[in-house]
C-alpha cells in the first residue's frame, strides 16, 4: 500500500509527472509479485495536473493496481468525477459523522444486542445523553471535542461560502448570495421555493432574475451545503413545480449560523433523520395532500416506508396531526406499518389495522426497530 497527500507543501510546485513517478518509484523500491494487488491512496488528487488521464491510464495498463482517490467537494464534484473517469470509478460520498459513528467515537456501548433492553433501562439514559451531545455539536469530527464548537462551525461555513461557492463559481453579487443562503438556511426542514424566497429578497430592495437564485441553490447543493427533498408524485411535472424542503449538511452548523434556540429542536431532529436516510441510500420525498408526512422512502420507484418526525406526542393536537398524516400515506401507498420518531417516546399504536411504531431518535439512528 502507498499513500500520498497532494496537499503536502513539499510536493509543490507540481511539474506534472509526480503521479507517474509515484507508481514507478513504488515498483522500484518494493519487491512485489507482478500479480499481487497494489493499492495507491492519493488524497486531494485534484491538485495534480491531468490526474484523470493518469488514473485512466494506470488502471487500463496495470490491472493489479487499485486506486483510491479523494478530493474536496469544492474542487471535485461528483458529476465531474463521472465525466473525468468515464464510468471507470465508483464514487463514495463522505458525510459528517452519523449518530452511530459519533456514539462509537464517544465510546458508547451501542451494540445491537443492547438496543432493545436500552429502551427501558439505564443504558437508554446513557445513550440519550450522548444523543443530546450530538444535537449540540453535530457530526463534524473536529468539532465535538472543541471548546467552542460554534466558532469552528462558523469558520467551516465561511470556507464553504467564500472558497467553495464564490471562488469556484465566480459569483459577483456576494451580498445577494449571502442573504439568499441565509434565508434558505433559516428554512431548514421547511417548505420553500425560489419564488417565495425571491419575494422576500425583492422586499429588501434586491433586483435579480429567478435564474440567478436557481443557480445559487444549485451551487449550494453541489458543494453539499444544502439538500432538497421533493414532494412525491408519480407525475414528474408536479414534483418539479412543487415547493421543496430544505435540509443542511449538519444541524449544528445551521444552529451556529442562526444562533437558534431550543424551540427548533424538532427541525434539528428532522434534519438528522433526513441525512441518515440519505446515508442509507434511500430516495427521500415528502408528502402533502390533505395531510402531511415528513418522509416517504422510495426504493426502485416504489414507496416502501413512511416516517413522521416530531419532538413529542404529548400534545393532543400534535399527536392527532402526526398520526393522521401517517395514516393518509399508509392508505395511499398501501402500506401496513408507519414510523414516528420522537425525542423519548416508545409505544405501538394500532389504527384501522395499521401499525404505527413510535421510537426515540437515538434508538432508530442506531439501527433499532423501524430502521
Amino acid at each position: 500500500m502507498v499513500y500520498i497527500n497532494l496537499e503536502d507543501e513539499r510536493l509543490h510546485p507540481f511539474n506534472g509527472d509526480e503521479l507517474t513517478l509515484l507508481l514507478d518509484t513504488q515498483t522500484e523500491l518494493r519487491d512485489v509479485a507482478s500479480q499481487q494487488p497494489v493499492y495507491l491512496f492519493v488524497d486531494e488528487v485534484q491538485n495534480a495536473p491531468h490526474w484523470s488521464k493518469w488514473a485512466r491510464r494506470v488502471v487500463e495498463q496495470n490491472p493489479q493496481v487499485r486506486l483510491v482517490l479523494t478530493g474536496s467537494s469544492s474542487s471535485l464534484l461528483s458529476r465531474e468525477i463521472a465525466t473525468e473517469l468515464r464510468g471507470r470509478a465508483r464514487t463514495f460520498t463522505v458525510y459528517p459523522f452519523s449518530f452511530a459513528e459519533y456514539a462509537r467515537a464517544r465510546g458508547a456501548d451501542a451494540t445491537p444486542a443492547l438496543l432493545h433492553t436500552a429502551l427501558r433501562g439505564r443504558a437508554g439514559v446513557a445513550l440519550k445523553k450522548v444523543f443530546n451531545q450530538y444535537l449540540h455539536t453535530g457530526g463534524f469530527p473536529e468539532v465535538f471535542t472543541a471548546a467552542d464548537p460554534a466558532a469552528i462551525l462558523r469558520e467551516y461555513y465561511g470556507v464553504m461560502f467564500y472558497r467553495d461557492v464564490i471562488e469556484r463559481y465566480a459569483v459577483k453579487n456576494i451580498r445577494l448570495l449571502d442573504d439568499y443562503l441565509t434565508l434558505l438556511i433559516d428554512q431548514t426542514a421547511c417548505l420553500t421555493s425560489v419564488s417565495a424566497t425571491a419575494k422576500k429578497l425583492e422586499a429588501c430592495g434586491y433586483s435579480f432574475s429567478k435564474n440567478t437564485l436557481t443557480a445559487f441553490l444549485r451551487y449550494a447543493t453541489d458543494i453539499f451545503l444544502l439538500f432538497e427533498a421533493r414532494r412525491h408524485s408519480y407525475k414528474i411535472k408536479q414534483q418539479l413545480v412543487a415547493p421543496r424542503k430544505i435540509y443542511a449538511i449538519d444541524h449544528a452548523l445551521v444552529k451556529a449560523i442562526r444562533f437558534a434556540g431550543s424551540e427548533d429542536y424538532g427541525r434539528w431532529l428532522e434534519n438528522i433523520i433526513f441525512l441518515e436516510l440519505i446515508r442509507r441510500g434511500a430516495a427521500v420525498y415528502y408528502h402533502k395532500e390533505q395531510r402531511e408526512c415528513d418522509f416517504l422512502v422510495g426504493e426502485r420507484g416504489k414507496i416502501v416506508s413512511a416516517i413522521q418526525v416530531c419532538r413529542s406526542l404529548a400534545d393532543p393536537h400534535t399527536r392527532q396531526r402526526e398520526i393522521a398524516g401517517l395514516l393518509e400515506v399508509l392508505t395511499i401507498y398501501r402500506l401496513n406499518k408507519g414510523l414516528i420518531i420522537t425525542e423519548d417516546a416508545h409505544e405501538r399504536i394500532t389504527v384501522s389495522g395499521m401499525q404505527l411504531e413510535v421510537v426515540p431518535a437515538w434508538y432508530w439512528l442506531l439501527g433499532g426497530s423501524g430502521s
